[in-house]
This record gives structure tokens, C-alpha cells and sequence, in this order.
């Protein structure tokens, strides 16, 4: 087994960028998902599943510097500076406490989106990620499905593999040392197309149809970081 794939966004619903390495911290991959939108009337996380041209939006960071292009502007870079304004937004049901900050970005996402958002930075890693810190799904899950496009996952590691790792286990990524948790729960966006926005596949009604946890829908699994350290595309992947 090995890594062939690592992607992550530091802003939640974002398109993933394709990395050659990420550092795996105590908290999960740095840099990931450290911002989040709002909406503009209410304190609830943004869903990509309600806002699929959230995928066609591009981010990085530069130290505290968010560099954000939309396909209808950008790319825009500055640092978020905090309004002072901390809140207990909705996600998925779960109360998330952030930060909304000031910046340009949400002007141009809003512009994207068609529709007024808030930027805010999420305080506490895990905030607003649905599951472990760490998400894998390896190459034959993918070949069941027929895709070829792991990105519509946006799992944080593809790995070439034939079936997924078990709950429980150790596996050793690079320097990094992990322990499975379980199934990750998916939504419609593993319909969303990475490329278009466009809803253009029904991965969800395939695995809805498969034997499953009552109430859940899963693919691939999550895992919790043991031993913090670099992990790079290429690295074997070994069960310890």
C-alpha cells in the first residue's frame, strides 16, 4: 500500500488542492479547514451540498495570508484580522464556536455564490469537519464506484489499496502514525463534480443501496493522528 493522493482546503467547501507533502499535527493535517463561511442573516455553516459552486473556488495560505480566486475574480489575497465577534454557528446539527472575521474574500465569494456570506475562522481543530481528523479512501473503493476523480471525495489521503483499513488499526503514513476510526458518513456532495459544480453522477444512490449502518451512507473511513509527522505522496502505507 501506498499514498497516492493528498489534498486538503484551508477553506471549508473548497476545491482541494492537490499536495506533494502536508505535515499531520496532533489535530489533524495543518492547514486544513481553518476557514469556514457564515451566512449573512443566521449563524450556520455554509453546506457545500446546498452551494455546489463552492468547488470551483480556489484557496491557499501564506502564513496568515488567504489567497481565495473565484471564476469570477482573483485571485484575492490579504490576512483575515477578527471582528471581535465570536459565535455559536449550526453544523450539521452541532454547535461550532467561531470567530467571523473581516476581510474582501467574503465580498468576492458572496459574489460567486450569488448570495451575502460571513468569512470566519474556526477556533478549535475539528470545528467543522464531519468525522476524524484524518480521511482515507483507497483506489479500489474508487474502481467499485467507477471514478476516477478521487478529488470529488475530498478525503485528506488516497491510498492504493483494494479494500479499506480496519476500525482500530495502526497504520504507519511517512513519518506519521494513525488509528482508524470508522466509516466516514457522506452527503450528496460526492455527486458534485470537482471540475464543473455540476451534480453529474449518483455515487450517493449506489452506496445508499449497499448493506450500511441504518441512517448512514459511507465511504471510506477516518482515523484519529497517534504519532504527528510529515507524510508525502508516495509513502508507503503499513499496518503496525
Amino acid at each position: 500500500m501506498h499514498i497516492t493522493r493528498i489534498g486538503l482546503t484551508p477553506l471549508k467547501g473548497a476545491r482541494h488542492a492537490d499536495l506533494a507533502h502536508l505535515h499531520v499535527d496532533p489535530t489533524g493535517p495543518r492547514g486544513d479547514r481553518l476557514f469556514c463561511l457564515l451566512e449573512a442573516d443566521r449563524d450556520h455553516v455554509l453546506r457545500t451540498v446546498d452551494n455546489p459552486s463552492m468547488v470551483l473556488v480556489s484557496a491557499s495560505l501564506g502564513g496568515p495570508r488567504l489567497t481565495v480566486t473565484t471564476p469570477k475574480g482573483g485571485p484575492l489575497t490579504g490576512e483575515p484580522t477578527p471582528t471581535g465577534e465570536v459565535v455559536e454557528a449550526d453544523y450539521w446539527g452541532r454547535r461550532a464556536r467561531l470567530e467571523v472575521m473581516a476581510s474582501d474574500h467574503a465580498d468576492l465569494l458572496g459574489q460567486h455564490l450569488g448570495r451575502p456570506v460571513r468569512l470566519a475562522r474556526i477556533r478549535s481543530a475539528g470545528e467543522v469537519v464531519y468525522g476524524g481528523s484524518v480521511s482515507m479512501v483507497t483506489t479500489g473503493a474508487l474502481r467499485d464506484l467507477g471514478e476516477a476523480q478521487a478529488a470529488r471525495f475530498r478525503a485528506t489521503l488516497t491510498i492504493e489499496a483494494d479494500r479499506d483499513p480496519e476500525p482500530g488499526s495502526l497504520l504507519r503514513l511517512g513519518e506519521a502514525v494513525v488509528r482508524v476510526r470508522g466509516p466516514v458518513p457522506r452527503c450528496r456532495v460526492v455527486d458534485i463534480n470537482c471540475e464543473t459544480g455540476e451534480l453529474d453522477t449518483r455515487h450517493l444512490h449506489t452506496l445508499a443501496r449497499r448493506e450500511r449502518p441504518e441512517g448512514e451512507v459511507p465511504f471510506g473511513v477516518d482515523a484519529d493522528v497517534v504519532t504527528p509527522g510529515v507524510v508525502r505522496r508516495e509513502d508507503p502505507v503499513a499496518v503496525i
